[in-house]
């Protein structure tokens, strides 16, 4: 099994909430256990250990108390169920680290554990939270005599927006991670150049900066023929840059980001890591051996990961 580098990012619309702060908020809930899927997962950050990324833990933990193992014996394969002790529970560690101007990240994943597009889920959801605390946090500071329902509306506009993430992807991955959607919603891309040939558009054509074209589809859409179609466009056409919007099989929103970046940022064999981390304290998780080797490659690409946002 290989645990791999993958890339995301990170974004919020909410003018008066940035990543930052809702990353601040999440420092004080370390201790507290969420649901998502089938499994209680905690999230740790760490703000402080760099001076130019977050860094995190992920860490899902499984209610389970037996596991098998096959076994050789008098020269037979036996299935043998071991039980863990009363204290002990399994679980899965998915380490990451997010830019602290851009949102740009790398997340580290192997094969079960929770999934990139799980763990930007995830954070969508925690996000909303915050916005909830903070709205109802002003709320409540009003004098009820004083509280009306305009003002409740004005709060609720100034906290207006959410956390949204993206997949990082190369160019040529990206018909089968398409492929592995159950619905494509829309296709967006963009050239640097003016391609609209209608006469009414040429006088712009000195001027434009970047020409952003979107694409939506039907819901009935065929997968497979979109998936094609779009990866012809992007592998013939000279694009800019882009992103594909769609549907996962958990039924969770999925966007992917159409880079010149490797397929991963690091592959390793899990048995190699696992021993690394063994012992860890959770209260000094920024000090393992995961988050050090994710800033180095954050640091090798950092054409990538220090990139301006657009």
């Amino acid at each position: 099994m290989h645990v791999r580098f993958l890339g995301f990012n990170f974004a919020t619309d909410a003018a008066n909430l940035g990543i930052g702060d809702y990353i601040q908020y999440m420092v004080t809930k370390h201790d507290q256990a969420y649901e998502l899927g089938e499994h209680k997962r905690f999230i740790f950050f760490n703000s402080t250990h760099s001076a130019d990324y977050h860094v995190g833990l992920l860490v899902t933990v499984k209610d389970q108390k037996t596991f098998c193992e096959l076994v050789s014996k008098d020269k037979k394969l036996v299935v043998k169920v071991n039980e863990l002790d009363a204290d002990s529970n399994l679980m899965d560690f998915n380490f990451f680290v997010i830019n602290k101007l851009n949102g740009i990240g790398l997340y580290q994943h192997y094969h079960q554990s929770c999934s990139v597009n799980s763990f930007g889920y995830f954070n969508n959801r925690r996000f909303a939270e915050y916005r909830k605390e903070k709205i109802d946090l002003e709320i409540g500071q009003i004098p009820e005599e004083k509280l009306s329902e305009a003002k409740k509306k004005a709060i609720r506009q100034k906290y207006t927006g959410s956390l949204s993430w993206e997949i990082l992807v190369r160019k040529e991955k990206l018909l089968e991670l398409i492929q592995q959607l159950k619905r494509v919603k829309a296709f967006e891309y963009s050239f640097g150049t003016l391609t609209v040939k209608e006469d009414e558009f040429k006088p712009l054509k000195g001027f434009v900066k970047k020409e952003k074209t979107t694409l939506s589809f039907t819901t009935q859409s065929p997968v497979q023929a979109l998936a094609e179609a779009i990866n012809n466009i992007v592998s013939v056409k000279d694009i800019e840059d882009g992103k594909v919007v769609g549907v996962d099989s958990d039924g969770i929103d999925r966007v992917l980001r159409i880079t010149d970046n490797p397929d991963n940022f690091g592959e390793y064999d899990y048995d190699a890591v696992a021993p690394k981390i063994n012992s860890l304290d959770i209260d000094e998780f920024e000090k393992s051996w995961v988050i050090t080797e994710l800033l180095a490659k954050c640091q090798e690409y950092k054409h990538i990961f220090q990139a301006k946002v657009k």
